[in-house]
């Protein structure tokens, strides 16, 4: 398994791994997104075939959180046909140290509440802080979560 930041020409891959109600404008939106620097996304591949993905954004609205310190993981994604097989762990343990790499010592994911998949994934990460309780609508679609904090030692 191979694990890099995707560029704006790959994009589309990402409808492989979700069903977006208007994936050109998510196209776009990323585009603008990796354009001003402000995300990336992490793409796991078998081969040439995308299985999973995380994005990272490096800009926040909490006022503790130091640039360049802090990341913010999101669309965390494992094709259904690969789950169970711990390539979650893996993707995100990648891209958790490519951006520690980089310097991040702060590393944040929104779990909704019932997606104890996820929620246990998260906390064997470290990732038990819980900072905030978010809303937020994507696509005409709603999503209420917590916000999980890990810091790095």
């Amino acid at each position: 398994m191979d694990i890099r930041k995707i560029t704006s020409s790959e994009l589309p891959l990402l409808t492989q791994l979700f069903d977006y109600n208007d994936s050109a404008e998510m196209i776009e939106q990323n585009k603008r997104d990796k354009k001003s620097g402000t995300i990336d996304i992490f793409v796991m591949f078998d081969n040439d075939c995308p299985i999973g993905e995380l994005h990272a954004a490096y800009e926040s609205d909490d006022e503790r959180a130091v640039k360049g310190k802090r990341a913010y993981l999101f669309a965390f994604r494992i094709h259904e046909d690969y789950q169970g097989r711990g390539y979650g762990k893996q993707l995100l343990q990648g891209v958790i140290d490519t951006l520690a790499e980089q310097g991040y010592t702060e590393f944040t994911v929104g779990v909704e509440d019932d997606n104890d998949r996820a929620k246990h994934i998260y906390d064997s990460f470290g990732f038990t802080e819980l900072i905030a309780r978010k809303y937020e609508e994507y696509q005409g679609d709603g999503y209420e979560y917590g916000l999980y904090l890990r810091r790095s030692l």
